[in-house]
């Protein structure tokens, strides 16, 4: 009886983690980003997932799988596209420069809501390598304060993404 028990109380505690979705990354026909727990297709919208990595070996250069808008190859235009975001104040363009491999639909959500007041101070400069890019920010309304946030950058696939930041 106590087993039985256990094994339900078991069975409702993984029914979460079951039901964790992928983020879908989509564009609509107006040219909208679009993150969702459905497919694409259903919503009428177009994946630009990034591409699945099939091998730890890195793509020659040239050759580099493209995902459209999203994907940065190199440094200049993953900082370009980080600024851009700040200037159009849109964490949503941040979260398609993010790669959310190991983030459920929940955590995906939840960071880009962060950055959404990230995005919406003035960003003072960008700092950092191939390792992190460091966006140093001022809030405004007379807080003269500087803040920081940190993300790291990883390469996959071809792409350097970010990953979600450190506040």
């Amino acid at each position: 009886m106590i087993r039985a028990a256990l094994l339900i109380i078991l069975l409702i505690a993984a029914l979460p983690a079951a039901a964790q979705s992928a983020v879908h990354r989509c564009v609509g026909k107006d040219g909208t980003r679009v993150y969702t727990d459905q497919p694409c297709e259903t919503l009428g919208a177009r994946s630009v997932e990034p591409p699945a990595a099939t091998s730890s070996a890195a793509t020659p250069a040239g050759l580099a799988p493209s995902t459209g808008l999203l994907c940065a190859q190199d440094m200049a235009t993953l900082r370009v596209a980080v600024a851009n975001a700040f200037t159009t104040r849109d964490a949503n363009k941040i979260g398609g420069l993010t790669l959310w491999t190991g983030y459920g639909s929940g955590g995906a959500v939840e960071n880009i809501r962060s950055l959404q007041a990230v995005v919406r101070q003035t960003l003072l400069s960008l700092e950092g390598d191939e390792t992190g890019i460091d966006a140093v920010t001022r809030a405004g309304g007379g807080d003269d304060a500087t803040h920081h946030v940190h993300f790291p950058v990883v390469k996959d696939s071809g792409c350097l993404w970010l990953r979600p930041p450190t506040m």
